[in-house]
Order: C-alpha cells, then sequence, then structure tokens
C-alpha cells in the first residue's frame, strides 16, 4: 500500500480495534474459521461414502461435524485472549505478487528478521525500506499479521496504539 492511497474501509474499522488492543470481529473469526475449508474439502469423500450407510453413516457425520465444532470452540479460546503485539517495521525489497505463497518478512529498526507465516490483512504493496505500523499476534509458534499501514500515510495517527493497549494486554516493542 503507497501513501497515495486511501485505505479500505475494512482496515480502518480493524485498525480502531487493534489500536485498543483487541481483534476486531471479522479478524476473530477469520482465525477461528481459517483450518474450516481445508477440513470440509478433506471430509468431503467421508461424507459421500458415510451417506450409503443409512444410520451408521449419519452417526459418522454428526460425529465429523461434532470434530468441527470441538475444532471451532478451542480456536476461539485460544484467540479469545491472545495478545496483540504492535511495532514499528520496515519492508524488505518488494515481492512480485504472483507469489503468493511466499510468507512475508519485515525487518525491525534493529535488524531482525520477523517472519509472518499468515496474513489477514490484504497483499501488502510497499516500497523498499518503507516504515509500517504492524499489529500481530503470536500463537501456537507462529506469527499472524493482522494490519500493516505506512507511518507516512495520511491516516497514519489512527494506527498509532492508543492509551488502553498495554491495558489490555498488548505487546509493544520499542526497537
Amino acid at each position: 500500500m503507497f501513501t497515495s492511497e486511501k485505505l479500505p474501509r475494512e482496515t480502518l474499522d480493524n485498525l480502531k480495534r487493534n489500536r485498543e488492543g483487541r481483534l476486531s470481529s471479522r479478524q476473530w473469526l477469520q482465525l477461528i474459521t481459517e483450518p474450516l475449508t481445508t477440513l470440509l474439502l478433506l471430509s468431503v469423500p467421508l461424507i459421500l461414502i458415510a451417506g450409503r450407510y443409512g444410520p451408521a453413516g449419519r452417526l459418522i457425520v454428526l460425529a465429523l461435524i461434532g470434530a468441527f465444532v470441538l475444532t471451532m470452540a478451542m480456536r476461539a479460546l485460544r484467540f479469545a485472549r491472545v495478545k496483540l503485539c504492535y511495532r514499528v517495521l520496515y519492508a524488505n525489497a518488494t515481492q512480485p505478487r504472483w507469489k503468493l505463497w511466499r510468507k512475508s518478512t519485515l525487518t525491525s529498526k534493529s535488524g531482525e528478521s520477523i517472519r509472518f507465516d499468515h496474513r489477514l490483512s490484504g497483499r501488502l504493496k510497499v516500497e523498499p525500506d518503507q516504515a509500517l505500523h504492524a499489529y500481530y499476534i503470536e500463537a501456537g509458534g507462529r506469527r499472524i499479521l493482522l494490519t500493516a499501514v505506512p507511518r507516512r500515510h495520511p491516516d497514519a495517527e489512527l494506527a498509532e496504539p492508543s492509551t488502553h493497549f498495554e491495558r489490555a494486554g498488548g505487546v509493544y516493542f520499542d526497537d
């Protein structure tokens, strides 16, 4: 995202919530339902086969639905009280848009390379060495980028953490 572009409404809503140290409803739902698509695709053959076995097949399908609900409930509990992290990070060289499988990597002021396994925000269009306000979470041994906004953007003051950020459990990196 270049500094001249207007921030999408969704990003502004997410920033308002993230700067308070909380996930937005949209982000929380995305985190909870992330594995659901894969699980559904993998279970379609089982559902088709189980349908041929009458009541026993229906029991298998109900058990599968129960497993989906259990998975979502466990993820909901895990992400309900997750601590948000705020950091000013710098973009590395621009990544081509066609390399969707590549993980986003940003650098801290101290030179530490921070790799994000997943991102909830859209694909970043950044210039090399551009400073970004970045909100992310660390969960399950991986980092997930929630929102990132260039520091030179006209709406960048909305991305600064509020006074409630640390009180809400947010982690503010000052490097």
